[in-house]
């Protein structure tokens, strides 16, 4: 669905406010569109929190961490809710635990009865998604300056639905948009009015939002590849 479309039917179905998606007189109507695109973005944003469905691995201002020389922390986007794999130079890095990180890791291997070194690089990543920040493990060397970690993430949209383009659709599949909607129908009945009416229907649209994300979790997790595991080691 396009927002005009999630417009319509939040405002005529579901509210049942005065018909039409883009109504040009806003005295007749209980919400303004604006307020209701605002109710739309804020279930939008929530249903991808909170069932983790949007997963990205292509854009690159979320999916892609350029290495510096010596740097041990890069900003994460702030639309990434977690991520799941990080790949450099072809090989997937270990998610490591804080302990790990702790310690650092060693940058250099023995080899052999004369224990020659070698250089070892960036092996693990640790995120911190309560500040936002993404810490490699193994200091990056100026040869490393410039390769890209790349990013499967879990994430919130990009961009959120505007009036200024109604022919934008959310970035998750159609069949969960009607699903967004059954939470701006929740905002927009609960900020109305205090009457037991309203609240009992808003209440009502929160159920209902709150069992598609779980279904939408249940579904998205059958589906997802979980790949191959290897016994835990730090040696590659």
């Amino acid at each position: 669905m396009i927002l005009q479309e999630m417009l319509g039917e939040l405002r005529g179905p579901l509210l049942r406010d005065v018909s039409g998606a883009l109504s040009t007189d806003e005295e007749d109507l209980l919400w303004s569109d604006e307020v209701l695109v605002r109710y739309i973005n804020d279930g939008y944003q929530r249903f991808c929190e909170r069932s983790m469905i949007l997963e990205d691995a292509t854009s690159p201002e979320a999916t892609q961490i350029v290495l510096q020389e010596g740097v041990l922390s890069y900003p994460l986007h702030k639309s990434v809710i977690s991520v799941a794999s990080a790949v450099l130079d072809g090989k997937a890095l270990r998610k490591a635990s804080t302990n790990q990180s702790q310690g650092h890791l060693p940058e250099v291997i023995g080899f052999g009865p004369g224990l020659v070194s070698s250089y070892r690089g960036v092996t693990a990543y640790l995120p911190d998604y309560n500040v936002g920040t993404f810490h490699v493990l193994g200091t990056p060397t100026e040869d490393d300056t410039g390769k890209i970690i790349n990013l499967r993430v879990v994430r919130l949209p990009l961009v959120p639905l505007t009036l200024g383009d109604v022919t934008a659709s959310p970035e998750i599949p159609e069949q969960y948009h009607l699903d967004i909607l059954e939470w701006a129908a929740f905002r927009a009945l609960r900020n109305h009015d205090n009457d037991g009416e309203n609240m009992a229907k808003a209440s009502a649209h929160s159920t209902r939002f709150e069992r598609a994300v779980d279904e939408a979790k249940r579904t998205h997790g059958n589906r997802t590849f979980v790949g191959f595991s290897f016994a835990p080691s730090w040696r590659w």
